[in-house]
């Protein structure tokens, strides 16, 4: 067994044991401590215990084609590949969720995927169609968060947001699902000033979170600020004096950032959604760990998908660690992508889960390992024995999903 801990230490229990009732854990630790006394049922598993994993930024719309977001589209592209692949590929793939009946289909096969790689919840973005917002945050586990997004330039005519029953729409989903409703600005290249603005009051009115994406590439980065927005100060200033961070806000990339911008998310306490497989296969750079670390800004693990290929929570914990072993950083350890991925994003997205303790809910998966584990190895030498070899091609190796003490099996 895994055992993660609140302050980012992971604790390795060879046999280990999880004792639950109701739903709750009565007892999480070494079966040695309760092998005399314990009279129930036992069910041995075939892998690893370890906390259940969440992805806080990932496109549900883009499912369909992960892996090809930039297909067809020149390594040498000017301006770099995000902007045109979002034209080329994803833009038309998102326009599908107009249809009600396609969007249930996609989310549902949606749904399977993430839970088959033991990932049980998170943020996502949907489109600006808040029927097709509506249909993920019904069809969906409670514990995923879904955008309604806002777009209202350089952008398809047909993935435009309705501005003239925007906020209706948002109260309506938010009255009927609360904060699992997430204001979602694109990105400053597709929305302008008074939509966000708009979209960061009725966020502040009915206390629901935000999420964009910032600083991803450098053309995206010189093409806010030289062209769209040569009056802000940077990238990170458009969100801020709009208002969107005055709500918590989760913020993907944060790759191109300038000392003033890490301030102005440390200030505001945005956390960060750090997606390593599809920064390096979009062909951007990486993000700097240590500057996030150092200012304490809150940073969970994601996949981006659909850049990424999979929705597989440990293939992107192997991409953190080869990116950032790449960069000579020794900041990135086997631990730490098992905190990023499990308990970092619980506190995030303010779910309690990631904790084996006393009281807390039965929340666990186990994890086929792809080389034996024995007693005598360290939690990061098992934690590495989780992660697939290939994280563009992972398999199949989360063998069940427990949530609130109900087992499913795959």
């Amino acid at each position: 067994m895994l055992r993660v801990h609140e302050s980012g230490r992971v604790e390795f229990v060879f046999d280990g044991v999880i004792i639950s009732r109701g739903g709750v854990i009565d007892f999480a630790g070494s079966w040695d401590a309760v092998a005399n006394e314990y009279q129930g049922p036992v069910r041995t598993s075939a892998g690893v215990l370890m906390p259940p994993m969440l992805d806080i930024h990932t496109h549900i719309p883009q499912w369909p084609i992960r892996g090809r977001f930039v297909e067809g589209v020149p390594i040498d592209q000017p301006g770099g590949r995000l902007l045109e692949g979002l034209k080329r590929n994803v833009f038309p793939a998102e326009a599908k969720t107009i249809s009600d009946v396609y969007t249930r289909e996609l989310v549902s096969n949606f749904a399977a995927d993430t839970l088959r790689h033991g990932v049980v919840g998170g943020c996502t973005y949907l489109t600006p169609f808040a029927t097709a917002a509506q249909i993920a945050l019904r069809e969906l586990d409670p514990r995923w968060s879904v955008g309604l997004v806002m777009m209202n330039q350089n952008c398809p005519q047909n993935l435009r947001t309705d501005e003239e029953t925007f906020e209706v729409d948002v109260e309506h989903l938010a009255g009927e699902f609360g904060r699992r409703l997430v204001v979602t600005d694109r990105f400053a290249v597709a929305v302008d000033t008074p939509l966000r603005r708009r979209g960061s009051e009725i966020a502040r009115r009915l206390d629901l979170r935000t999420q964009t994406h910032l600083n991803e590439q450098v053309g995206e980065k010189g093409f806010v600020e030289q062209t769209l927005y040569p009056d802000y100060a940077n990238y990170a200033d458009v969100y801020a004096k709009d208002g969107l961070f005055d709500q918590p806000s989760i913020v993907a990339h944060c790759i191109e950032m300038t000392d003033s911008e890490w301030a102005i998310l440390q200030d505001k306490g945005c956390a960060i959604a750090h997606c390593p497989t599809s920064n390096l296969l979009l062909g951007s750079n990486v993000m700097r760990l240590d500057e996030v670390m150092g200012r304490g800004i809150a940073v969970a693990l994601a996949t981006d998908v659909g850049a990424s290929p999979t929705q597989s929570m440990l293939a992107e914990m192997r991409r953190f660690l080869q990116v950032h072993a790449a960069q000579f950083s020794t900041l990135a350890t086997p631990t730490l992508a098992m905190f990023l991925a499990t308990r970092a994003p619980a506190k995030i997205m303010g779910l309690d889960l990631g904790l084996f303790d006393s009281g807390r809910p039965a929340s666990f998966i186990e994890v086929a390992p792809i080389r034996p584990v024995t007693r005598d190895m360290t939690s990061a030498v098992v934690i590495e024995a989780l992660l697939p070899v290939d994280p563009d091609s992972p398999t199949q190796t989360v063998l069940c999903v427990t949530l609130d003490g109900v087992f499913r099996q795959f």
